[in-house]
């Protein structure tokens, strides 16, 4: 959708050159994005240049808001404080800016600090010093969008007007192409990179222009010169903004918490690991996959991988380890591999695997499940294996069992089942 927009506005070949100019500058065989270091590198440019452009933004608004202020404080009888002829939405339009620089900043030292070695207080590394450098910056912008919103909202019920002058707009209208520029680099380097962090980046800095143009309409509709009298609507605007900055700190609150608290892995990382695992001669199956991040790029993953029990025990563990070793250093992780061994060619085995899939696709299509094996006995068959029950299934596990019980009532010798119920990772 960004490029679509950027082609639509005849930008797109001149702002590839640019993107292309600044990979090549800055980040030694830009190219090769499948190295680490190198997507690393595209990320630290775009913090970069996010905190370069971002500071420029802020230091023009706020001159131009102060100069606007200063000006109309000097033509006033003085019975007004200087503070309450600020332009509100310029000076929010800055704090969002400013608050865009701290994220790069975040993110910079984010990427300085996963570099930094664990040690023996921090055996997991030190890359959640991001997530917290990230709460309490988010929490420092969502209390300065309360006091915008209140100077915006004293603005509208006094009845105060501000009147921008030439120099102000012209701010504002190289703010919004500053943005739009600042947004296609985040796009470019996330496109390169297939990052989709660094391309939410660049839809923020969209929406961000999109603020900074109706506040320089509203700019223009309060100038003297034309005459309309619409000098009452930057408190309305600032109210505007704040909100934009609110949603921002909300934004970064939940972003950098949800790591904290423990959210779900990243899938694409998870699938294309578990792929590769399953996709070993001699690996039979994968189940109870869990992953851990301890930052951005830190990640702890254990599983269980099915191999064949008739192996000879010593040949499956050199397997394991072969893999585990091929993994770790594909991947950048840690990996912890669990073997279970499992009946091949058992004729019962199979006959009763087959049968119980039928059962429980036949309740639900979302319903898998792993680690199968029997133990006979004279009497009865104890059916032992693990269900996966997605978090949004509406089947429970009461439900299950007893379909279960029901359908192979009748087979001798009895079936009993010992299942345990897992959660995706």
């Amino acid at each position: 959708m960004l490029l679509l927009f950027f082609e639509a506005l005849d930008l797109t070949p001149r702002l590839k050159i640019m993107v292309t100019l600044l990979r090549r500058l800055f980040i030694k065989d830009y190219q090769n994005v499948s190295d680490e270091s190198v997507r690393v590198k595209h990320g630290k440019v775009a913090a970069i240049f996010g905190i370069i452009s971002n500071l420029i933004l802020v230091a023009m608004k706020l001159t131009a808001a102060f100069l606007i202020a200063a000006s109309a404080f000097s033509a006033s009888d003085g019975s007004k404080a200087y503070m309450s002829f600020l332009p509100m939405a310029l000076v929010a339009d800055a704090i969002n800016n400013l608050s865009d620089m701290a994220s790069s900043l975040v993110t910079l030292v984010g990427f300085k600090i996963s570099a930094k070695p664990a040690d023996k207080e921090h055996p997991f590394g030190h890359e959640r010093i991001e997530y917290i450098a990230g709460l309490v910056v988010s929490t420092i912008v969502l209390v300065l969008a309360v006091e915008l919103f209140r100077d915006s909202l004293d603005k509208i019920i006094t009845h105060e007007t501000v009147d921008y002058d030439i120099a102000a707009i012209i701010v504002l209208g190289l703010s919004v192409l500053i943005k739009l520029g600042q947004s296609y680099v985040n796009f470019g380097m996330g496109k390169a990179i297939a990052s989709e962090a660094l391309k939410a980046t660049a839809l923020d800095s969209l929406t961000d222009a999109i603020a900074t143009f109706a506040i320089t309409v509203s700019a223009i509709l309060s100038l003297k010169s034309l005459g309309l009298g619409w000098n009452f609507l930057d408190g309305y605007m600032g109210i505007v903004v704040s909100l934009f900055v609110a949603y921002s700190g909300i934004k970064m609150i939940k972003e950098t918490a949800d790591p904290l608290i423990g959210e779900k892995g990243n899938v694409e990382f998870i699938d294309a690991l578990v792929k590769d695992v399953k996709s070993k001669p001699g690996i039979l199956g994968v189940h109870d996959v869990l992953c851990h991040s301890y930052g951005p790029t830190k990640y702890f993953v254990s599983l269980h991988a099915e191999v064949n029990q008739a192996m000879r025990m010593t040949d499956a563990h050199d397997l394991i380890d072969d893999v585990e070793r091929e993994i770790k250093h594909k991947y950048h992780c840690d990996i912890t591999i669990h073997m279970d061994p499992v009946a091949v060619g058992d004729k019962l085995t199979d006959e009763l695997k087959d049968e119980v899939g039928q059962v429980l696709q036949g309740i639900s299509p979302d319903l898998k499940f792993h680690d199968f094996r029997i133990v006979s006995g004279p009497t009865h068959v104890n059916v032992i294996f693990d269900v996966l029950l997605p978090y949004d299934e509406k089947v429970s596990q009461d439900l299950i069992m007893k379909t279960l019980e029901e359908h192979f009532k009748d087979q001798t010798p009895r079936r009993y089942f010992v299942v345990t119920f897992d959660r995706p990772y």
